[in-house]
């Protein structure tokens, strides 16, 4: 009877390690199960079967992160894809919401994607308030792929991020997880709170 509940535990202890693992990106530390932030992004990108949700909020040198976003798009041209971003409002920049996401946009699409053919970008205009006390940010790091697969984490889109500062994060193997968070993502532009870039 005790050896069959301790199969039965490991056999549920070893189910929880599948559908949880943790990402990491910084120094290695000997003996620890981690996967790597870049490889799991990328891997995630280049297994998307129907959609692709990212959320993040600093973007740095993104067509090298978002490279094989691209490639598996061109693979699969029905594949949905959906950017949530911040946009930021520089110190001291009182210009119209309108020109300061002209001018994001622009950079967006020259830099971080350079491809044709472009994904649906939103932004939460509260991060464009003059006024601090109105002042918000999108600031959640996440890919959801398929509904199925949820990554969240600390990293930024960022090549520092991915490679070299300290960041942690859990790649999440639950359907029903993965699809709660994309909901979430989904209802803020269905109510109104994310506009188009």
């Amino acid at each position: 009877m005790l050896d069959l509940l301790a199969a039965d535990r490991e056999a549920s202890e070893r189910t929880a390690d599948q559908r949880v693992e943790l990402v990491w990106s910084g120094p290695e530390i000997d003996g620890a199960a981690t996967r790597d932030t870049a490889v799991v992004v990328r891997d995630l990108f280049r297994s998307a079967g129907s959609s692709v949700l990212v959320s993040g909020y600093a973007v740095y040198d993104g067509a090298s992160i978002f490279e094989a976003l691209w490639q598996r798009w061109t693979e699969r041209p029905d594949l949905v894809v959906e950017l949530y971003l911040n946009v930021d409002r520089k110190s001291g920049d009182t210009d119209p919401e309108d020109v300061v996401v002209s001018r994001h946009r622009q950079r967006f699409f020259t830099k971080d994607w350079p491809w044709e053919r472009r994904p649906q970008v939103f932004y939460d205009p509260r991060s464009l308030s003059l006024g601090d006390a109105a002042k918000s940010v999108l600031h959640a790091k996440c890919v959801i792929v398929d509904d199925s697969k949820g990554f969240v984490t600390s990293a930024n889109l960022t090549e520092a991020a991915q490679y070299r500062n300290i960041e942690a994060g859990v790649l999440l193997n639950d359907r029903l997880l993965a699809s709660r968070l994309a909901s979430q993502f989904r209802q803020l532009r269905e109510k109104g709170f994310v506009r188009p870039l």
